[in-house]
């Protein structure tokens, strides 16, 4: 049987029968003897409007979709599979997508290359899902949403090992028994359609479950995975054959809710209070009733009939699909104009939008994700204000907040969430804020990028809109808006534009994935073994013997390409490698190690990197293959250790102290100094600094035992949830814990402490806005060593972030660092800082435990929905 052939016995057994489709010329199947068509076609409209072909579902909204999901999910239980609990919408295992875009986006890439054990095996979840590739069209098409749960069967086959849970045929089984015997879908109505599927790296055999002319569910059998020279080719990328064969189903809840209500659209199915709601306050329902030849239920079910079998994009080319509409009002007796039809069907559109949008959102906010104008943050954003604009055009008397209050009450089961309630709410007031202060300077920043764009132009260039997003967080429809107002007045937003700018950002957090990991020093293929990392034993050990593997001179490019930290004096002109190794090296935000190595001859080790686990130490010099000595600068690695030790200590306490929200965008741990870029939606204040200061020294203070332990990841992930990844997804199986008591949990590859006393007393010493929510704070502290130079400084107290954030056109105004003051390094430092900061402080003799310690900068982090 070639690739991309199924063979599905039941289909025999059930009266199926195999065609070609009259005009996709796809291969489906179908009991009904007189189809010619797959079922999804611009001949087969939706026939479940208004005649619902799910029935035994009276409910609507939330109700209904509660009772769909447990439907399903209850069904697979009883086929002995494990209900999962869904993974947050932000994708924070994973560093090649910012969103969770489908329910095997949970599992990617570690359980679908076999590295690491699913769950459960088999298992059912309901995924919540955010794809903004379509955002344009939300609302107009009568179908298409931003946020959507995926239901979901999945299993994990190793067939050369003889474990097969199931495959094929038993998949298609089990759906058509859920379709026709379980929710009463008529057998005549159902009709699967042959198609290969490809996504997040891997591939496999199809079938789309299309029912009444609309695609419910996709089954996928994955036994693909991506490979530049693989000899299978699907939809353009080359793939290998894959050692397991994963069944990966979706099947649509909204879009199974939709065809049990048969509703004009599927935004009155889900969102039902919300629709009525923004219909009445915006005088939609008023100003329509005025038209006495329009029936809206009429129009809105030829809008989503005609949407369903165009093949355009109707988020941004609307004409086609309104001359269709127009066209067949008339043959029902509904004589429109272009211009009335409009006046109805556009304030629709945005009133079917915001519940959509509001929905993602909060999801977003939920799993404390806090926006800004890069990577995820920015999707968030651009959600925002994409639904304040529609709100505008409403012309509704409601703030940002309130939408996100009704959304929460209505529409969304917020308790899986790990930010509040209270928190969600007090971002979007602070996202409306930026968004009015974004539009008064938003003006000048559109006259500027347009200058020289002629007046009579229909298009702007895609790299100004793409700057006026990314530099200025104006989305293309604002920014079109903005400089129609300005004399532009025929400009418009390309068609397919909106979609590539959210497939941009898709590619560009692949391709920074895909650019990590690699220094570049040794040759690909080099057979150079692992080198054996010996410094997790004994932090505190220093001296060793190992043998020299290997020695190559570095080129003045790689020297370049290595980007040496201020902190390595001079330049290595040499790569060793030796066996094992108590260096550590340069990853996690923490610079290498220095020290020397000796075999008669002594040559300095300048810095430490590793490079397909093979660690290089760059020395000044060359050593033969052989037996050698090493040691490391102790001086050094304690610095590090109190830095590395004193950022996990300072990123928990600014979680405790400022909300769930905080989630780590970045460090660095030198000998000089440490950084921590934390997300956080406002500056902080003097207070807020202090605070975080005062319980970081209370955990320094309490000598909490800091645990360090190995995992395999799916233990790891199941006991711990996903606030293990603060630094960013690991890329092994089995993963390092680092764990201060209930205070901060890591996965974490650095050298530290074995207990919290050893870091000295925490002095922030500095914060910053990296970027508008980039979202970053950024701070510097310091601790016993460091601390008795720095004291606290009590300037005035600072307005919250969203004064003096911001610049023109929304760009960021830098705060001015909050510097302390500096005091001699004199004895009796202790009660100089007690005089300083106003408070008493234990004198010195009672605090001999601490140690020489650390400086720290740093920024906000976050606590994902755990698996339960």
């Amino acid at each position: 049987m070639a690739w991309g052939d199924i063979d599905i016995p039941f289909f025999a057994e059930a009266g199926f029968e195999r065609r070609a489709c009259r005009v996709t010329k796809l291969w489906f199947w179908s009991r009904d003897p007189a189809r010619e068509t797959c079922g999804d076609t611009v001949e087969d409209e939706y026939t479940f409007i208004g005649a619902p072909i799910i029935p035994g579902f009276p409910e609507r909204g939330r109700a209904l979709k509660d009772r769909m999901r447990e439907a399903f999910l209850s069904y697979f239980e009883g086929k002995d599979h494990v209900r999962v609990e869904p993974y947050p919408v932000i994708a924070r295992w994973r560093d090649d997508i910012h969103l969770t875009i489908a329910s095997i986006a949970d599992f990617q890439p570690h359980v679908t290359s076999g590295d690491v054990a699913p769950p459960a095996n088999p298992l059912t979840i309901s995924q919540p899902c955010i794809r903004l590739t379509d955002v344009a069209a939300v609302g107009r098409s009568g179908r298409h949403l931003t946020t959507f749960e995926m239901m979901a069967h999945h299993c994990f086959n190793r067939p050369n090992d003889g474990d097969v849970v199931y495959w094929i045929d038993e998949c298609v089984r089990y759906c058509d028994d859920l379709l026709v015997n379980h929710l009463g879908i008529s057998e005549s109505e159902i009709t699967y359609v042959e198609n290969p599927w490809a996504g997040g790296g891997n591939a496999g055999p199809a079938v789309e479950v299309i029912v009444g002319g609309l695609e419910l569910a996709t089954l996928v059998f994955m036994n693909l995975e991506e490979d530049s020279e693989g000899e299978i080719e699907v939809k353009g990328e080359r793939y290998r054959e894959m050692q397991l064969q994963i069944i990966d189903t979706g099947y649509g809840l909204e879009r199974f809710c939709w065809a049990a209500a048969g509703t004009p659209t599927i935004y009155e199915s889900i969102y039902p209070e919300t629709v009525a709601w923004l219909r009445d306050a915006s005088g939609f329902d008023a100003r329509l009733a005025e038209k006495d030849n329009v029936d809206a239920d009429l129009l809105l079910s030829e809008l989503s009939r005609l949407a369903g079998i165009l093949n355009i994009d109707v988020g941004t080319d609307v004409g086609p699909l309104y001359d269709k509409l127009l066209e067949r009002l008339a043959n029902r007796g509904v004589d429109l104009t272009l211009d009335e039809l409009k006046s109805i069907a556009e304030p629709l559109a945005a009133i079917y939008a915001i519940p959509d949008h509001m929905h993602a959102l909060c999801n977003m906010l939920g799993d404390a994700l806090v926006p800004s104008n890069v990577k995820a943050g920015y999707l968030a954003r651009m959600l925002a204000r994409r639904t304040l604009r529609m709100r505008d055009s409403l012309g509704l008397e409601v703030s940002l907040a309130e939408l996100g209050a009704h959304h929460l009450e209505h529409n969304l089961d917020g308790s899986g969430f790990s930010q509040t309630r209270e928190g969600i709410l007090t971002i979007l007031e602070l996202e409306e804020q930026r968004y009015s202060e974004m539009l008064r300077a938003g003006e000048a920043a559109v006259r500027t990028a347009l200058n020289g764009v002629p007046a009579d132009a229909t298009e702007v260039d895609d790299a100004i809109l793409f700057q006026l997003a990314e530099t200025r967080g104006l989305q293309p429809d604002m920014a079109v808006g903005i400089a129609r107002g300005l004399g532009w007045s025929n400009l418009s937003v390309r068609v397919g534009f909106s979609a590539e700018m959210a497939a941009r950002h898709a590619a560009q957090a692949k391709a920074a994935a895909g650019a990590r990991g690699r220094v570049g020093i040794l040759a690909p293929g080099h057979g150079i073994p692992a080198t054996a990392s010996d410094f997790y034993a004994d932090t505190t050990q220093t001296g060793f013997s190992a043998r020299v593997l290997h020695c190559q001179s570095l080129t003045d490019a790689q020297v370049t390409a290595l980007d040496l930290s201020a902190e390595v004096t001079g330049s290595p002109t040499h790569a060793i490698v030796l066996d094992r190794t108590l260096f550590y090296p340069d990853g996690g935000g923490q610079l290498g190690d220095q020290g020397r190595l000796s075999n008669g001859a002594t040559v300095s080790v300048l810095d430490t990197r590793v490079e397909d686990e093979v660690i290089l130490h760059l020395t000044d010099g060359e050593l033969p293959a052989g037996e050698v000595s090493g040691e490391v600068g102790w001086e050094r690695r304690k610095q590090l250790m109190d830095h590395h030790t004193s950022v996990h200590i300072i990123g928990g306490s600014a979680r405790a102290v400022l909300g769930p929200h905080i989630w780590q965008a970045g460090s660095s741990k030198g000998e000089r100094y440490a950084r921590l870029d934390v997300t956080h939606y406002q500056r902080l204040t003097r207070d807020d600094l202090d605070a975080i200061e005062d319980h970081a020294n209370s955990i320094v203070e309490a000598n909490i035992g800091i645990e360090k332990t190995v995992l395999d990841r799916a233990e790891a992930d199941e006991r711990y949830g996903f606030e293990l990844y603060q630094g960013g997804p690991p890329k092994h199986t089995r993963i390092r814990i680092i764990r201060i008591g209930e205070h901060d949990v890591q996965a974490c590859a650095g050298t530290h402490h074995d207990s919290t006393g050893e870091v000295g007393e925490v002095r922030i010493i500095r914060s910053s806005a990296v970027q508008d929510g980039v979202g970053s704070r950024r701070g510097g502290a310091s601790a016993d060593r460091g601390r008795r130079d720095l004291t606290r400084a009590r300037p005035a107290p600072r307005a919250p972030a969203d004064r003096g954030l911001r610049g023109a056109g929304g760009a960021t105004r830098r705060p001015a660092s909050l510097r302390p003051a500096l005091l001699p390094r004199v004895e009796g430092a202790a009660e100089a800082h007690r005089a300083t900061r106003g408070r008493d402080r234990a004198p010195a003799h009672q605090r001999r435990w601490f140690r020489r310690g650390c400086r720290a900068r740093w920024s906000p982090l976050h606590h994902p929905r755990r698996l339960r």
